[in-house]
């Protein structure tokens, strides 16, 4: 006996729950990397504390952070005071804003662009490639290898990591700052005829201490939060190869969100409780 065939069942929007189920498991798996990652900082600080600390990998990890990005967090920050300048010396000039211009490129290189853009380049270069490297790792049982010798993964791969970001992104960031307010007034002297000296009398009389200690911490929590989720994403890294990609994207897209969010929390307490 033939049965009659069933009329297909109508699917209302499908590519919208499609995209729905596939944004609340990335939701999810962000939760939960954020979670591990939370718990990764806090056996981190044990081993700070206690002394289990492996300088010679610190100081590895922090040339690599340091040196290896340097030059495109440079390019990116002077360009950008290059462009802020460009676009307001003249005017401010004409308008008689002339000892504004200085502290004008200044605040917005110390306060916003100098921190948001180093930590851009770092983790365009620094945090992708430790995500790849710790979940190639992880995906061919090295770091099990590790677990196996009784060494710790968290203190001898992720520590060294997070600590170089940590401190290595302030320093950078006080470079590129110097550098992106030396850029505005390059520009300045050259499109607007403004002097060298009226440009940085204005750039001290504005800048305050409150300014360079927002600047460091920033950069400080910002590095943390890189290196913590690429070491995270990278060690818990399960599947085969196509996982790295994976990984690798992962850490990128969401240090840019959290990113995103903390500068806000902390211009926010920093600055707009004034």
């Amino acid at each position: 006996m033939m049965t009659k065939p069933q009329p297909e069942k109508l699917r209302l929007f499908p590519f919208t729950r499609r995209a729905l189920t596939a944004m609340g498991r990335e939701w999810s798996v962000f939760l939960d990397t954020l979670g591990t990652a939370v718990y990764n900082a806090r056996e981190i600080g044990g081993f700070f504390l206690t002394g289990r600390f492996g300088f010679k990998q610190f100081v590895q990890q922090l040339a690599f952070v340091g040196i290896d990005t340097i030059g495109i967090s440079l390019i990116m920050v002077v360009f950008s005071g290059m462009v802020i300048s460009l676009q307001i010396s003249k005017e401010m000039v004409r308008q008689g804003a002339a000892d504004y211009v200085g502290a004008l490129v200044s605040l917005a290189m110390i306060r916003e662009l100098a921190p948001i853009m180093t930590s851009f380049s770092v983790i365009a270069m620094a945090g992708s490639a430790y995500a790849a490297e710790l979940s190639t790792m992880q995906i061919t049982n090295q770091v099990s290898a590790l677990r196996v010798l009784h060494v710790n993964p968290i203190r001898y791969l992720v520590m060294p990591r997070v600590l170089a970001g940590i401190v290595a992104l302030p320093l950078m960031t006080v470079i590129t700052a110097v550098a992106g307010i030396a850029g505005g007034m390059i520009i300045a002297s050259l499109v607007a005829d403004l002097s060298y000296g009226k440009y940085l009398d204005s750039v001290w009389h504005q800048i305050e201490l409150r300014d360079i200690i927002a600047m460091m911490l920033k950069s400080s929590v910002f590095g943390f939060i890189v290196f913590s989720m690429a070491t995270t994403i990278g060690i818990n890294t399960t599947g085969g190869s196509r996982e790295v990609g994976v990984a690798t994207t992962r850490a990128v897209v969401w240090s840019f969100v959290l990113m995103a969010i903390f500068d806000y929390v902390l211009t926010f307490l920093i600055y707009g409780t004034k």
